[in-house]
């Protein structure tokens, strides 16, 4: 028996008493955010079309479709479930019934997968192409994607995405200055100059009937929340605040290509191959603070899932281990994690670094398909949430 096998078929084989621990504890786990709940499920992406550097949003009305897929590794093929859940502002689960802003079923199933062809390790490629002529969208918002085995309960969920349906109801005037409006945050901080030009509708009480979010390169975990407007005049709303609406800013993000494993891109050190798969060694990375900015051509922290033109990236790209090593002395009190789209921007156990006293740097593996990818290194103080 595999190992996805037994993740899945645990809760026939154990106490009644467990499962039921088991389901309470995974429901609090269970959340409206971009988050994979099975280890076995990777490569997870959704995007807007063909273009996978796009973000999940759809026009009301445009007709225009989003794209849904993901890895499930082992050799079992599963028919997955999918629903949709209608969010608020702050990605809570609404009371809106799912009549009032689905068409069609409230459920669907996915039925376009495929098998890996001479993949090491096997996987098993799923695709959904939504809203579609089975499950409609009537309503703009912010919404969940999530998807299970058989039934939405939380020990079945593998994942769960969020993505934005809109209508243009109002204009966004917004420029990144040169220079910020405090000067100690010059080449440390990015700021954001911000006016919302609103139709009439909703010139009644504008501060707290729009909600201003901002995110910096798709990030959530430091996404400016619950923006209130400065002035308003007219339909026009202004956030101007003394310091400016800012993130910290930094280098351009590194890189590494590894499209194909018969060659080494300028980034890759050795490849290792045998029996169990792939292993891709970055080389070396050194810290950059203080170091002159280099202006470089990068996807803004994202990533580009894609093997050699000669292959079905689908099913014929490859999996691997790829090993960062940053050249670091220990940071005290502190943990370092690599970052990007590739983890979905999450700072997790997956993807910390582990310091080695003795080489004084620090170690990370991730388990990532062929494609060309966006990093950083992130530091983070133990003692924040």
């Amino acid at each position: 028996m595999n190992m996805k096998l037994d993740l899945r078929t645990k809760a026939r084989i154990i106490p009644l008493l467990l499962m039921l621990a088991a389901n309470s504890w995974l429901a609090a786990q269970i959340t409206n955010d971009n988050k994979t709940y099975d280890p076995n499920i990777q490569t997870v992406l959704l995007y807007e079309g063909s273009d996978q550097l796009s973000d999940p949003v759809l026009v009301l009305g445009s007709g225009k479709k989003l794209h849904l897929s993901f890895d499930d590794m082992g050799d079992d093929a599963y028919i997955f479930r999918y629903t949709i859940i209608h969010c608020s502002s702050d990605w809570q689960t609404t009371d809106l019934e799912q009549i009032k802003y689905l068409e069609g079923y409230f459920e669907d199933e996915i039925y376009d997968y495929k098998f890996s062809l001479n993949a090491v390790p096997q996987y098993i490629h799923y695709n959904l192409v939504f809203p579609n002529e089975n499950m409609g969208i009537k309503l703009s918002g912010n919404y969940i994607i999530k998807v299970y085995i058989d039934s939405p309960e939380p020990g079945n969920v593998i994942l769960t995405r969020r993505f934005f349906v809109v209508e243009p109801l109002a204009r966004i005037e917004a420029n990144v200055p040169y220079y910020p409006k405090k000067m100690e945050y010059t080449r440390l901080k990015q700021q954001i100059d911000l006016k919302i030009h609103t139709p009439d509708l909703f010139s009644a009480e504008p501060e707290t009937r729009i909600i201003v979010n901002i995110r910096q390169n798709g990030r959530w975990d430091n996404m400016k929340k619950n923006l209130k407007p400065t002035s308003i005049m007219m339909n026009t709303l202004e956030y101007n605040y003394a310091d400016g609406i800012v993130f910290d800013g930094g280098n351009e993000f590194r890189n590494f290509d590894m499209k194909s494993f018969y060659y080494q891109s300028p980034q890759i050190q050795r490849i290792i191959s045998d029996e169990n798969g792939y292993n891709i060694i970055l080389h070396a990375d050194a810290p950059r603070k203080g170091k002159p900015y280099e202006t470089l051509d990068d996807i803004n922290g994202w990533r580009l899932i894609k093997a050699r033109n000669s292959q079905d990236t689908d099913i014929e790209g490859e999996y691997a281990v790829v090993d960062f090593t940053l050249f670091s002395k220990k940071i005290q009190d502190a943990d370092v994690y690599i970052m990007g789209q590739l983890n979905d921007w999450k700072m997790d156990e997956k993807n910390r670094m582990h310091f080695n006293p003795r080489t004084n740097r620090y170690y990370g593996s991730l388990f990532l398909k062929q494609g060309y990818y966006d990093y950083n290194y992130v530091v983070r103080e133990k003692d924040r949430i």
